[in-house]
C-alpha cells in the first residue's frame, strides 16, 4: 500500500493568547507532535503520512489540518484542540482513507469536526 494519502498538520497555528516563542511550543506544533506520537504506527500501517506544513493560512480557525490524496477532496479543518481532538484527527483521516473519492458527509465525520470545516475542495480530476 502506497502513502498516498495526507494528514497534513499547520505547526505555525497559535491558540487564542499564545505567544510567538518558542515555535515548538505553538499549538499547531504540539497538535502535530500528538498525532506522531501517539498515532504515527497507525498511520504507517494505513499509508497515511502525518505531515507537518508550516502555514494552512488559517489563522482565525487554529489550529488546521488538512487531509489530501490523489483523486480525492481535499478538505481543510480548523478549530483542534492539542490534547482533545486527535483521536477525532485520526477517525475522520480513517475515514478518508477508506472513500474512494474522499468525500466526508458532515454526519459521518467525528462530532468534533462537523462544524470545523473550512473548506472542501475538488479533485483535479473533476476540474
Amino acid at each position: 500500500m502506497s502513502a498516498s494519502h495526507r494528514l497534513f498538520v499547520c505547526t505555525s497555528c497559535r491558540l487564542p493568547g499564545q505567544e510567538r516563542e518558542p515555535r515548538a511550543e505553538r499549538g499547531g506544533a504540539r497538535l502535530h507532535r500528538n498525532l506522531v506520537e501517539r498515532y504515527g504506527p497507525w498511520a504507517d500501517r494505513e499509508g497515511i503520512i502525518i505531515a507537518p506544513y508550516e502555514c494552512l493560512s488559517a489563522c482565525a480557525r487554529p489550529c488546521a489540518i488538512a487531509l489530501r490524496a490523489p483523486g480525492k477532496f481535499t478538505y481543510v479543518f480548523g478549530d483542534a484542540t492539542p490534547g482533545e481532538t486527535e483521536s477525532a484527527i485520526i477517525e475522520c483521516a480513517s475515514l478518508f482513507r477508506r472513500k474512494d473519492a474522499g468525500f466526508l458527509p458532515r454526519d459521518e465525520r467525528p462530532v468534533a469536526l462537523q462544524a470545523a470545516i473550512l473548506a472542501r475542495i475538488p479533485p483535479l480530476e473533476l476540474g
